[in-house]
């Protein structure tokens, strides 16, 4: 089985992840992940003042690296060096003027272009326990 690999960060619509963002009314700046206005305690003017917001489902790629090697702890993929697989993680700016951090898949490194237009897709990740967690990523357009 698959779970999401955190609650409330994004939904499935389709082939596309749907990241969940908020924004401030009084101020238009936009995050992602969203505040949480639950967080604020005592402070009604401030939770009232976020907004939940879904983001774009594409964007431009804005910088890009692989991983070449298992990341330090609490990476929870496997560390095995026979198994590891690299990867490429990057930023990609959406129309909301946010950067958000994600995993590229179905491109090699060598294909990407900073600037290139990108959407948003799911991919899986599992664990060195054997657990699945479904996550958003990006792919080339």
């Amino acid at each position: 089985m698959t779970n999401l690999i955190a609650d409330g960060l994004f939904r499935v619509d389709g082939d596309r992840a749907v990241l969940r963002g908020s924004r401030r009314r009084s101020t238009g700046v936009v995050k992602f992940p969203a505040e949480r206005p639950e967080l604020f305690d005592g402070s009604p003017d401030i939770q009232s003042d976020i907004e939940p917001i879904e983001l774009s489902t594409e964007g431009t790629l804005y910088t890009f690296t692989t991983q070449e090697f298992a990341p330090p702890l609490p990476y929870k993929g496997s560390r095995d060096p026979k198994t590891f697989r690299p990867y490429i993680v990057g930023y990609i700016e959406l129309a909301e003027g946010v950067l958000v951090e994600s995993l590229i898949i179905d491109a090699a490194a060598a294909d990407l272009q900073i600037g290139q237009r990108m959407v948003s897709a799911t991919t899986t990740l599992e664990t060195e326990a054997g657990e699945s967690f479904l996550t958003y990523a990006f792919r080339p357009a």
